[in-house]
């Protein structure tokens, strides 16, 4: 283990090995002289499972970050399953990044008791059927083999019961549901808000400086998260979505941020902690995130589509969550000629991003319909009509080149981004549009990085020093747009080549490195994870057809 925050995904890394190779610190059982054979969560399970081959025998490590508890455990089981096995134990924590205030207590207990070397090793040989069992947390009761077991079994039952009201089609079911468990992995149950990633400062280009914190919530990606969940039946993780979205609105000033903590506060200033080495020397290391001072405008759209969709489903929005979908309206009717920095969070000046406008039409759009569904003024709903037809017209206008036959960037540019491939998905146009159709061939011809990997604008347009990689999401947003544009063989080869990308657990990251296929940015990502889920249902429609 060397990543783990404590005892939230926000926390100080208690082993943070993945940042600071000298200092980090590590939770590690090893078989040595053996190699793994296997790597595999159960079936329909978030434990995880671990197979070693060795000259003298086989060893199964079990283990699992346990659900139902009250306060964060991690077991882990390592037996010998065949023969004889030298285990090794390393348990190196990290007392917290320097300058901050230390991480909630926490404990290491095994069974058998073991007794760890100052430098926190111990290392001994175990016979078919023996076996090590060892708990990370608060527990202060004595740790047997059983309670392990029994930590183990329990959280195995509760995510088989999860995963047993998923509601989908029979194409690539075990892709969707093994992407909605990782999905919902990456969710802060108290809370409801999903994590963006539990991970700060990977790079996106390897020694670079492009390395963000994205221990946060982005309530964009919480929203594509609400869709996701709504899509197979998991209509509580969905509520919960928007029940944290807008509680948000009444912890902070009017308006969306860009992004919040787990709790729906506003976050920490993003600052450089330069006492930690960095990800292969990677840095700067970065806590906070400036993005969280920037306006967005698409958030909104992102946001109000979440709670149509919840509407859509058969839900009655409470009066508190009308009412925050109201003043998110109005805002957009009244601010939507502001130019913002985009989805991309470009750290340059603002811009009249197309994607935004085009969602801040989504988010007057939709907001519309749910004012014709339940008790919203006439006199309201008409204001958000008007402004909506205003923006599409200005969209269409100003939004579209002509000569390349495609919605651009921004006002007036001729570069091209792949966050339009989502136009398909939007009603924005009409089903068939040649303008839907010429954006999705120019993007996909200009911003190509080799099928099936995508870049999000055309490479060092951001003004940021050196380059980053393809951004995963945008492939499954090609994906998609292909299908539904009726380029069924087009959508269906992309999508057996995405399958390749990801890990043997189905992990998937922010960004693929074209030219080696190296993993790049924050991991495992929210936005892949749920690109993913979307992806598959969108085959599964047409394969079903």
């Amino acid at each position: 283990m060397d990543w783990m925050c404590w005892p939230r995904f926000d926390s100080e890394p208690i082993f943070g090995r993945l940042i600071d190779a000298e200092r980090g610190g590590r939770f590690e059982l090893t078989v040595a002289g053996a190699r793994v054979v296997s790597r595999h969560y159960r079936n329909a399970s978030a434990v995880l499972v671990t197979e070693w081959s060795g000259p003298l025998g086989e060893a199964r490590l079990t283990e699992a970050m346990i659900m139902n508890t009250r306060t964060p455990a991690v077991v882990r089981v390592l037996e010998c399953v065949r023969g004889q096995v030298e285990v090794h134990l390393r348990y190196a924590p990290r007392r917290g990044l320097p300058g901050r205030t230390e991480p909630a207590p926490f404990t290491l207990h095994t069974a058998p008791s073991l007794k760890l070397s100052t430098s926190g090793t111990w290392k001994g040989d175990l016979a078919t059927g023996e076996r090590i069992s060892t708990l990370l947390g608060t527990r202060r009761s004595p740790m047997t083999h059983r309670v392990a077991a029994d930590l183990l079994g329990r959280t195995d039952r509760w995510w088989q019961r999860w995963c047993a009201e998923i509601r989908c089609g029979p194409a690539h079911r075990d892709v969707l549901i093994r992407s909605l468990i990782n999905l919902r992995l990456l969710t802060y149950s108290p809370t409801g808000a999903p994590v963006a990633a539990p991970t700060t400062s990977l790079p996106e280009e390897i020694g670079g400086m492009r390395n963000w914190d994205y221990r946060f919530s982005w309530p964009r990606d919480a929203s594509v998260g609400v869709a996701a969940f709504l899509a197979v039946g998991k209509h509580q993780e969905a509520r919960g979505f928007v029940d944290w979205l807008t509680s948000c609105a009444a912890s902070s000033e009017p308006g969306i941020r860009v992004l919040y903590t787990l709790e729906g506060a506003t976050g920490a200033p993003e600052r450089e902690v330069r006492t930690v080495s960095g990800y292969r020397k990677s840095r700067p290391v970065r806590v906070g995130n400036l993005a969280q001072e920037q306006h967005q405008l698409d958030v909104y759209g992102w946001v109000i589509d979440a709670i149509w969709n919840l509407v859509e489903a058969g839900h009655r929005l409470s009066r508190n969550s009308l009412r925050v979908l109201s003043q998110y309206a109005d805002i957009v009717a009244r601010d939507w000629r502001r130019p913002d920095a985009g989805i991309w969070e470009i750290r340059e000046a603002p811009r009249q991003y197309v994607h935004s406008k085009v969602w801040a039409w989504i988010a007057l759009d939709r907001a519309a319909r749910v004012g014709h569904r339940q008790k919203v003024s006439r006199q309201r709903v008409t204001a958000w009509e008007l402004a909506r037809d205003e923006l599409a017209a200005e969209i269409r206008e100003k939004g579209f080149d002509t000569r390349l036959g495609a919605y651009v960037r921004s006002y007036g540019s001729e570069e091209l981004d792949a966050a339009l491939l989502l136009l398909p998905l939007t009603g924005f146009e009409a089903d068939g549009s040649a303008r839907l159709a010429g954006t999705v061939d120019a993007t996909w011809k200009q911003l190509s990085a080799g099928d099936p990997l995508l870049y999000r604008y055309a490479p060092g347009r951001d003004g940021l020093p050196g380059r980053e990689g393809a951004f995963l999401p945008c492939t499954f947003w090609l994906l998609e747009a292909l299908l539904r544009l009726g380029r069924r063989e087009e959508g269906l080869r992309l999508f057996d080549q995405v399958l390749g990308l990801a890990t043997d657990l189905l992990l998937l990251p922010e960004e693929i490195d074209p030219s080696t296929g190296d993993f790049l940015g924050n991991y495992p990502l929210a936005l892949s994870q749920a690109g993913l889920v979307h992806a598959v249902l969108e085959v599964q429609r047409v394969v079903d057809d």
